[in-house]
């Protein structure tokens, strides 16, 4: 999973697999195809750390490894990583750690909560400065490197700042343990780039191995084992017969779990019903939108593909301001009401993010068209209509429309996978916050930059969008049934086959 000058860090916290086989530590390393796996502090267990050693042909750092100075360099990928004990092993060594590291790795790095005051403040926030002010000044003005924790989730992307000799330093700080979600905690992945920006991916811990399958938990995949399926391909090839005689599994389950397992072991698309994908009667045009967060105060990027015209088209405000947060939403719907009498917009998981906020910028932005997109503008959903809808199984390991999108080996490239949504938001919500006019017009997008870069950005929404029109057609082309169709029986609960 190696970017092109940029490495990527499998961070794992034992107690997340600590019930997981070698089967789904294997499966785990195969699909984030990492770089380096590095096994957190908190929750250790010796025994994880040792799977993953004998698993995976590469470096394997525990956060707890005994150093003689307290401090360990592992250079992956073109990328150093320097890892450390504590904050203070960064200032206080016999030896100076080198100067040249791309990212420190340290989990005692953590806020705290003052329990008087309620403020919050970064332990080891004193020593990882004056560290990355030594840095700076022996890298010809460089920031510095990015500093990585598992005391925080990866989610988690905040730049602080402190001051060292009378000089205020940026600490741009990202978590990389689990994130915490319903369910399973997630995995996540890092992919680490040379200017210090980092996108992360995630996946549920008990989405490898047998688990990654639809309706099985961890009993049922013991079971599974117990009669011979010990992968995902052994229960996509197997009868419907054979898999409704494991204890437990009725006609019903031994469909969802094969189509599941086909779906996944064979990366396609894998229809439950016959019922047409929306916008059956019109040209779907693919739309994504990029904000300040899950809640947006502004649309600074809107990207739309006509697959019939084959071209994309977007609109960027790359100056944006809380002032004006509408620029890119009357351009956008300016060019739509000019271009198309009665669009049919299609976005992933659109009716609960993309078309309520654009309804509502339009409405607030752009009342002048407010008219015709309520009367005019159809909406649809893929994600809405195969998931909740439970019209279709799709082959990620989350469906999430990246996930998908891998799954059905759509690449979206190595400049554009070293960014995220959740980052591309966060540096959207800094450039807001910012002090001074036009900050956004810089290219900066580094782990502590106020900028955006904005051709960057509008790849990464260009990639999202393009992906969009191919998970839909897969969709679109997925076939309902298969050669097993003469294995259904009568007394199936309605569920076609495939």
């Amino acid at each position: 999973m190696t970017t092109r000058g940029g490495a990527t860090l499998l961070a794992v916290r034992c107690e997340t697999l600590a019930e997981r086989g070698d089967p789904a530590l294997s499966d785990a390393l195969e699909y984030f195809d990492p770089d380096l796996v590095y096994v957190l502090r908190e929750g250790f267990d010796p025994r994880i750390a040792s799977r993953f050693r004998r698993a995976f042909d590469g470096p394997v750092v525990r956060a707890d490894d005994p150093r003689r100075d307290g401090w360990r360099v592992e250079t992956v990928a073109g990328i150093r990583f320097l890892f450390a004990d504590a904050p203070e092993q960064l200032t206080d060594s016999a030896d100076d750690p080198p100067a040249d590291a791309d990212y420190v790795v340290c989990d005692a790095i953590e806020t705290r909560t003052d329990a008087v005051s309620l403020e919050v403040d970064l332990a080891g926030r004193e020593a990882i400065a004056a560290y990355r002010a030594r840095v700076a000044d022996e890298r010809a003005g460089d920031g510095g490197p990015t500093v990585l924790t598992g005391a925080l989730e990866a989610g988690y992307d905040h730049v602080w700042t402190a001051t060292v000799d009378g000089s205020r330093v940026r600490l741009p700080v990202r978590g990389v343990g689990p994130i915490r979600r319903a369910g399973a905690a997630e995995l996540a992945c890092l992919a680490c780039g040379p200017d210090g920006s980092v996108a992360v991916s995630s996946v549920p811990a008990d989405r490898f191995g047998l688990t990654a399958l639809e309706g099985v938990g961890p009993e049922t995949a013991d079971r599974l084992r117990a009669a011979g399926y010990d992968d995902r391909d052994a229960v996509a090839e197997a009868a419907l017969a054979d898999l409704r005689s494991v204890r437990g599994i009725g006609t019903a389950t031994a469909e969802t779990i094969r189509g599941s397992a086909r779906a996944v072991a064979e990366g396609r698309v894998v229809r439950r019903t016959d019922d047409p994908v929306p916008p059956a009667d019109a040209t779907p045009l693919f739309v994504d939108i990029e904000t300040d967060g899950l809640h947006p105060t502004v649309i600074p990027l809107i990207g739309v593909y006509d697959p019939d015209r084959g071209a994309y088209v977007d609109f960027a405000d790359r100056d944006p301001s809380r002032d004006d947060p509408g620029r890119a939403t009357r351009e956008f719907v300016d060019w739509l009401a000019a271009e198309y009498d009665r669009p049919a917009l299609v976005a992933w998981n659109g009716h609960e993010f993309d078309f309520p906020h654009l309804e509502r910028f339009v409405a607030k932005y752009a009342p002048g068209f407010r008219e015709y997109w309520r009367e005019h503008v159809s909406t649809y959903d893929p994600y809405d209509w195969a998931v909740r809808g439970d019209n279709a199984v799709l082959p990620g390991r989350t469906n999430r429309l990246g996930d998908v999108a891998a799954a059905l080996d759509c690449d979206r490239g190595p400049e554009v996978a070293a960014i995220d949504g959740r980052t591309l938001g966060t540096r959207i919500r800094r450039l807001l916050e910012a002090d001074g006019a036009g900050a956004g017009a810089g290219a900066a997008d580094g782990p502590d930059a106020v900028g955006v870069d904005w051709e960057r950005a509008r790849r990464y929404c260009e990639a999202d969008v393009r992906e969009l029109a191919a998970v839909y057609d897969a969709i679109v082309t997925a076939e309902t049934t298969d050669e097993s169709h003469d294995e259904r029986e009568t007394t199936q609960t309605g569920l076609t086959d495939f």
